[in-house]
């Protein structure tokens, strides 16, 4: 062997050519054997993710639960002298707490109303309001063909809502799981994780900073606002006397995430189904009261909370819940949008790490950043401001 090496350096002085040739096929066979590498790790990987795809949602519920809590944590632990384990088993407790009052909310609460709901006698008002509508233009302007399925989707959208509950069941215990693993050895964690970060420099922090906000503008602006619009949807349909307050309150809660229309796809109905039965008043004021009051409920949160969900665009916020939905249940009302946000992220530092976009690109997209940021207000509580 090695005589071998001293023939092949001779040879390469004579030969500067021959020097070249094996160099390349040298680059050539690591290139190859990387890329076969890469082939297998990316097979085991599809085939992992295929046979463990029903704990996704759990997975992604537990790094949005490890991102609200560790600033927690590592209070717990560096101010407290707490050891990690038991910091973490508090946390989890936590945790599970607010995700069973959720469970038994959603089941217990508006899966129990779904069953007693009278869909089609709620939509008979509204093929009345149709039918005239139709009568006085020269063409149909909602097909009546659209509200006679309505009943058999919106009992089938029902029961798709009580089969997402007992998944939710399941996603909680294995979200719990994760979330105390991830906790107690968050350090540890963190640093192999920032050990195999793929960006580097600058592109790494923005990354960090940017998820974290991302995260905590989808797990915790979005949960708020829905609490705040179902809360306040509740209080107003006690107050007109509708049946089944909760179920109602809830779909008010989730259509308020769509932007512009919003809660009034269920108060207006709600609203013309009082009407045809007779109470004029009462039906126009609850439209009133949906348009006005209830519509209006996400704004005001959005001003305590410094506007900071308006930095995911309605219209990510849209196809996100209509993504999300089919792929994680009820956790794809937070999910859906975070990967979509990650995803147009990703883009972006694509762009930036690889230069494709020149140094003045970078500097007016930047300043985009920054006026965008400035217009919206410079008090109120800021998510992902985080403790080290």
């Amino acid at each position: 062997m090695r005589h071998r090496n001293i023939l092949r350096k001779v040879s390469h002085a004579k030969f500067p050519l021959m020097a070249e040739l094996d160099d390349t096929i040298r680059k050539n066979n690591l290139f190859f054997r990387q890329l076969l590498f890469l082939s297998v790790l990316i097979l085991m990987g599809v085939v992992m993710l295929r046979e463990l795809s029903f704990i996704i949602g759990s997975f992604l519920g537990a790094i949005t639960l490890y991102i609200v809590f560790r600033p927690l944590q590592y209070r717990l632990i560096d101010r407290y002298r707490w050891r990690p384990w038991l910091a973490s088993l508090l946390l989890v407790f936590l945790a599970l707490l607010v995700l069973a009052g959720l469970l038994f909310g959603v089941f217990r609460v508006v899966s129990a109303e779904i069953i007693n709901i009278d869909f089609k006698s709620l939509l008979s008002g509204l093929d009345n309001v149709v039918e005239k509508i139709n009568r006085e233009l020269p063409f149909n302007l909602i097909p009546a063909s659209y509200l006679s399925d309505s009943s058999a989707y919106l009992t089938k959208a029902a029961g798709s809502i009580i089969n997402t509950t007992y998944s939710f069941v399941i996603n909680i215990l294995f979200t719990i799981i994760i979330l105390y693993f991830m906790l107690a050895n968050a350090r540890t964690l963190e640093r192999r994780l920032g050990r195999y970060n793929p960006f580097k420099g600058d592109s790494r922090a923005v990354v960090t900073k940017e998820v974290s906000d991302i995260i905590y503008s989808n797990a915790v602006g979005i949960p708020i606002i829905m609490l705040g619009q179902g809360l306040t949807a509740a209080l107003i349909y006690w107050l007109f006397g509708i049946q089944h307050i909760a179920f109602w309150a809830f779909l008010t809660a989730i259509a308020g995430l769509i932007p512009v229309v919003g809660s009034i796809i269920v108060s207006v109905p709600l609203g013309i189904s009082i009407i045809m039965q007779g109470h004029l008043w009462q039906g126009i004021l609850l439209m009133l009261c949906g348009m006005l009051v209830i519509a209006n409920v996400d704004n005001l949160i959005r001003i305590f909370l410094n506007k900071k969900m308006t930095d995911t665009h309605p219209l990510i916020v849209i196809f996100g819940v209509f993504m999300g939905i089919p792929l994680f249940g009820f956790w794809g009302i937070i999910f859906g949008p975070l990967l979509i946000s990650i995803f147009l992220l990703l883009i972006k530092i694509y762009y930036h790490e690889f230069k494709l976009m020149t140094p003045q690109e970078i500097k007016e997209e930047r300043m985009d950043e920054l006026s965008a940021k400035s217009g919206q207000g410079r008090k109120g509580l800021r998510f992902g401001k985080r403790r080290k």
